[in-house]
């Protein structure tokens, strides 16, 4: 599986599994203000998926 997306998917459903009663449906932690494009979870997943994939650096992964 090296796929950085099919990664991303799969670790955003574990995400979302664990952490459903601190988050809205969109998966934000729920507070004042706009509410952002790329959610809270998919941003952990997708660092998380990058990490799995050995991708330490966010200029690498960009």
């Amino acid at each position: 599986m090296h796929n950085l997306y099919t990664k991303f998917v799969r670790i955003l459903g574990i995400c979302k599994q664990f952490s459903n009663k601190f988050v809205d449906e969109k998966g934000n932690i729920p507070r004042r203000g706009p509410v952002p494009k790329f959610s809270e979870l998919e941003v952990v997943a997708l660092f998380l998926a990058a990490e799995s994939e050995s991708i330490g650096s966010e200029n690498r992964l960009f």
